[in-house]
């Protein structure tokens, strides 16, 4: 069963990603990611908290018309809003899963969040460093964080879907 051992972790960025999936026009999904993101996990016998940072000039869906758009202020207004945070208030490990219970800010707007995944084994690295890690997910609705933008479509649909899916991996080093 994995375990997370006391003492705080680094997320290590190179092995980490921060991204999201939203339908677009009702028809595909459109994945993207925020290359540049920092955050801490602190654990102890009895309490594992992260928190997180994220800038969101760093987002990246493999267009840059698009990254644009989601840049200006008919969405993330990143002039104003150059960051998303997350912390987190209670995990709960069971087994291999977990979730964690925290508050993330988008836009200015700090609502509750629940994000439930998997606990990665740990261990060493080949260069003696501990690590830690997990895989979280959740769904939320954009508009809760002023993310209005939309156009719909001759068919009824909308351009772009309320629901997006938050997916984070991360991997964490021990500090020494």
């Amino acid at each position: 069963m994995p375990h997370i051992a006391s003492g705080t972790y680094n997320v290590d960025p190179t092995h980490s990603n921060v991204g999201f999936e939203v339908k677009h026009m009702g028809i595909a999904t459109v994945r993207g990611a925020f290359k540049t993101f920092a955050g801490t996990i602190t654990a102890s016998d009895t309490s594992l908290k992260l928190d997180g940072t994220v800038e969101v000039a760093s987002i990246d869906t493999g267009d840059e018309n698009r990254d644009g758009h989601l840049q200006s202020p008919d969405f993330f207004d990143v002039a104003q809003y150059p960051q998303i945070t997350f912390s987190s208030e209670s995990a709960q490990l069971e087994g291999e899963s977990i979730t964690l219970e925290g508050q993330i800010t988008i836009k200015g707007v700090t609502k509750p969040i629940s994000l439930a995944g998997t606990l990665a084994e740990g261990g060493e690295d080949p260069w003696g460093n501990q690590r830690v890690g997990f895989e979280v997910a959740s769904t939320i609705d954009r508009g809760d964080f002023g993310l209005n933008w939309n156009q719909t479509l001759p068919n009824g649909n909308v351009l772009v879907a309320n629901d997006v899916k938050l997916v984070v991996s991360v991997s964490a080093v021990k500090a020494a």
